[in-house]
């Protein structure tokens, strides 16, 4: 057995002494595969830099956002408007009495500065995401001066209560404006108003 490996041996190396072509072929391909194995670690390598410089940008860019004191103050911003909205959301122990006040709100601001206009109640809404908060809309409709248009939207606007306007169109017929409006006031009720004061009339 040992001599016939032995021949083996021996006529490989004979015909490795002897075929020069073989002996290129033998080298030609060990060229290839170095130069393939440089090229795949040239790209691994170039992968890892590419890998490295990303996560450097990162962590610089965490770092300086970790720095900057704007953040907390936003925070605390969006903290006091959240306690704004809260507080300027009125509470009632029925959604009737809801809908009578701001029917009463209404009806006080029209005969102010709206007598020929109209309002009309729409059906009060819960909002899904929390409840106990209504939305209350009411619809005005009717031609008014400019004078008294920009007085109407500046009292809802500037009301101490959560009051806003959902929606406005603005035709114009004769030269003034003719006005459909809806306004959208937010109420706490029932066991979401436990604790709180009544609506008042």
């Amino acid at each position: 057995m040992k001599a016939l490996e032995s021949g083996r041996v021996r006529q490989i190396r004979d015909e490795w002494r002897s075929n020069p072509r073989l002996r290129w072929g033998v080298a030609a391909i060990a060229a290839i595969a170095f130069v393939y194995l440089v090229l795949v670690l040239a790209d691994w390598r170039r992968d890892l830099h590419a890998q490295y410089q990303q996560r450097t940008l990162q962590m610089y860019k965490m770092a300086a956002l970790a720095g900057q004191e704007q953040w907390s103050v936003r925070a605390q911003a969006a903290q006091n408007l959240q306690k704004s909205l809260q507080a300027g959301i009125p509470r009632a122990a029925t959604i009737g009495l809801a809908q009578a006040e701001v029917q009463t709100t209404i009806r006080q601001l029209l005969n102010a500065f709206g007598p020929r206009m109209s309002s009309d109640a729409k059906p009060p809404v819960q909002v899904r995401s929390q409840p106990g908060l209504w939305r209350v809309p009411v619809t005005i409709r009717g031609m008014l001066s400019q004078a008294q248009l920009m007085e109407i939207l500046r009292r809802i606007e500037s009301s101490d209560r959560l009051f806003v306007i959902d929606e406005f169109q603005l035709a114009f017929v004769q030269g003034q404006p003719n006005v459909t409006l809806t306004a959208v006031a937010y109420y706490r009720v029932g066991a979401a108003a436990q604790g709180g004061r009544r609506a008042t009339r």
